[in-house]
């Protein structure tokens, strides 16, 4: 007999591990490569012979100017700015700037944010061998040798007539002087816009200029991390308790009940989560908090994909909140999706388990008075959970890595039953502690059998579009151990491998033990740990995910 392990140590080590998880999150980067650096023209070191006025930065995947956009250190140590920045696919950006840049080393550094709105970084330099040449300036005419005796232009007079300005040239002494020359003035017009708008009036080094970084303010990374993490969390709460509710739940009323309440609950944190993940997105592209009381911060983050999908998951979490409404039908008076896919396919608790012996006659995971969910009361909130699950197709590395409708294809399968898998274990065990807390039958068998069909289902589709997803993301092999999202993604792995055992031993140990006697208390005991263990790895796979979905391959 196996010595379980009991409820005190269970919370402990579900807290010891979201405590680690949390922590793993905080140290990594939440900002790992997405769309990276493609060229430049000039490029980096090259040797230029005559002024620069124009200057091209390509990058690899769409990018729009973040923080301080594009800035210039020209070869008096003076940062400026283009006199104009702009784009025809966001892919290749020009620089152009009315004063060529000149005679000596140039710097361009550059702050750009990925269409999952995550800014990155970059400098590069060349030299300039020529000077800026000297314009003359159109209103002045050269200047003409003119004879003293007999100014050009001017007909004789008579010199008797008075002198007088009027159409004649001044004494000769007056035109000994040489006349002012025109050249080029050292201080540029300040006009808006111009290149004397610059960033910095003090000479900087060149080196210095050239190191670059996202200076995060603080605070951020801390608060980023929280956001994805209620946001998927809400998600597995909505998605995974709604597929639960109306596929593998049938019981008391009020059962049905406190699963719909974990339902709008986490509708709530979605909507939070993701007001939360809007506002350390336009910190974190502009580069301060000050950016949340500006208009133009605002609109430059909400409006991208992750901006979209930002709106979604508010949107969809309230809707979940207000819509996911509350009645009930007999379980027998209609048709049973988890019926028909076991009839597909032979899934269940263990080789040859029968269905529970108080069954309905029609239906052989119903006992006779069981209730159902009555979902078609609550299509409001089924919708809002259909863009819960949507908005993950315009975020994350979907928006900055592999064909995008593949991608966003996949994505949406993978988050779907991932969530439905994992939200499905939380209710499942919820479940069985609820009835057993309130001295109730807990019909443990009934649960576990119909729930093995819809998680069956939801591993393997989790599992073949996670397998996707990785291909289109990873470049190698080999980044899965030499990259850190490669390493967090190794620690999902693992993580799911680890619910997926506890798993299977309940599906095909502890499920024929409880078809031999259903409501003994050591076995039901046995099953509620198991899947206790099982929710705990996969709270911890959702916040590894939440990283995961925010990053890409580096």
């Amino acid at each position: 007999m196996i010595d379980w392990m009991p409820m005190p140590s269970i919370s402990k080590f579900v807290a010891g591990l979201l405590t680690t998880i949390f922590i793993l999150v905080l140290s990594a980067s939440p900002a790992w490569a997405h769309t990276g650096f493609g060229s430049s023209s000039p490029a980096d070191g090259d040797l230029i012979d005559e002024p620069v006025s124009v200057i091209n930065v390509t990058f690899v995947g769409e990018a729009t100017p973040a923080g301080e956009g594009f800035v210039v250190l020209d070869s008096t140590g003076i940062v400026q700015v283009p006199d104009e920045v702009s784009s025809a696919d966001n892919l290749t950006w020009v620089l152009r700037f009315d004063q060529p840049l000149a005679a000596g080393d140039i710097g361009v550094r550059w702050t750009v944010a990925a269409p999952d709105a995550h800014p990155i970084s970059g400098s590069f330099s060349f030299t300039v061998a020529a000077e800026t040449p000297v314009a003359a300036d159109p209103s002045e005419e050269p200047l003409e040798v003119i004879d003293a005796t007999e100014p050009a232009g001017v007909d004789p007079v008579d010199e008797s007539t008075p002198n007088t300005t009027e159409g004649r040239v001044e004494e000769t002494s007056e035109l000994s002087e040489p006349a002012p020359s025109v050249t080029a003035t050292a201080e540029p017009e300040n006009d808006a816009g111009s290149v004397s708008s610059a960033t910095s009036s003090d000479p900087v080094d060149l080196d210095s200029f050239l190191e670059t970084g996202i200076a995060e303010p603080a605070g951020t990374n801390i608060a980023a991390a929280a956001a994805r993490i209620l946001s998927l969390l809400g998600a597995v709460l909505a998605i995974g308790g709604t597929a639960f509710a109306a596929f593998g739940l049938r019981g008391d009323p009020t059962d049905i009940h406190a699963v719909l309440y974990w339902i709008r609950r986490g509708g709530v944190l979605v909507a939070i989560g993701a007001v939360s993940e809007a506002v350390t997105m336009t910190v974190t592209l502009a580069g301060a908090w000050s950016a949340l009381f500006s208009p133009v911060g605002l609109t430059n983050a909400l409006w991208s994909s992750a901006g979209i999908a930002v709106g979604l998951r508010v949107a969809g979490g309230l809707l979940a909140t207000s819509r996911i409404t509350m009645a009930t039908h007999a379980a027998s008076a209609v048709g049973d999706p988890v019926v028909a896919a076991r009839q597909l396919a032979t899934v269940g608790g263990g080789h040859s388990a029968p269905p529970p012996r108080d069954r309905h006659l029609d239906e052989p995971f119903v006992y006779g008075q069981d209730h159902a969910w009555d979902y078609r009361g609550a299509l409001g909130g089924l919708v809002g959970v259909a863009m819960v699950i949507v908005s993950f197709m315009f975020d994350g590395h979907t928006a900055s890595e592999g064909p995008r409708a593949i991608h966003a294809i996949a994505n949406l399968a993978h988050v779907t039953t991932a969530t439905i898998w994992a939200g499905g274990v939380v209710m499942l065990a919820f479940t069985i502690r609820r009835r057993r807390i309130q001295n109730r039958p807990t019909k443990a068998l009934q649960l576990a059998m119909r729930f093995s069909v819809i998680a069956t289902i939801a591993l393997i589709g989790a599992g073949t579009a996670g397998i996707a997803l990785s291909a289109i993301v990873l470049d190698s092999v080999s980044e899965i151990w030499t990259t850190p999202w490669g390493r967090l993604l190794a620690l999902k792995v693992a993580l799911v491998a680890t619910a997926a055992t506890g798993g299977a031993y309940n599906h095909r140990v502890v499920l024929p033990a409880l078809d031999q006697n259903p409501e003994h208390q050591l076995t039901i005991d046995r099953f509620r740990t198991v899947a206790t263990f099982e929710a705990a790895a996969l709270v911890a796979v959702s916040i590894v995910t939440a990283v995961l979905i925010a990053a890409s391959s580096a």
